[in-house]
């Protein structure tokens, strides 16, 4: 994924955790704010409660390809994601993960 379209500042995430709503599935959960930049933006919160430092990261660039698979669809949105790991989810196939992601944008009606 490109690094245009994610958050990386902790003010970024900050805002869309205080006046953003949110969707949850038993392993994630999807915090979004409606934007003006015209793009959207996604960031991964994953504690360390989900697995070592190689698992985490393994799982954040699983996420970040079920985000540029979809990212055609979500192309003119104006919207900032974060994606929050629960416990558990380091264990989850790709395709489980892309399911899930696809629900909880369908949850927050963004994607059909």
């Amino acid at each position: 994924m490109q690094s245009q379209f994610r958050l990386r500042e902790n003010r970024e995430f900050r805002r869309v955790f205080q006046r953003g709503r949110s969707a949850a599935t038993g392993r994630f959960v999807l915090y979004w704010y409606k934007t003006q930049i015209g793009h959207f933006h996604v960031g991964f919160s994953i504690s360390k409660k989900v697995g070592n430092a190689v698992q985490r990261n393994q799982l954040k660039r699983r996420l970040r390809a079920c985000f540029q698979e979809l990212s055609p669809q979500l192309r003119d949105q104006s919207v900032d994601f974060v994606v929050i790991a629960r416990k558990g989810s380091a264990d989850t196939s790709y395709l489980e993960i892309c399911r899930d992601v696809q629900k909880l944008l369908k949850k927050a009606q963004f994607m059909v």
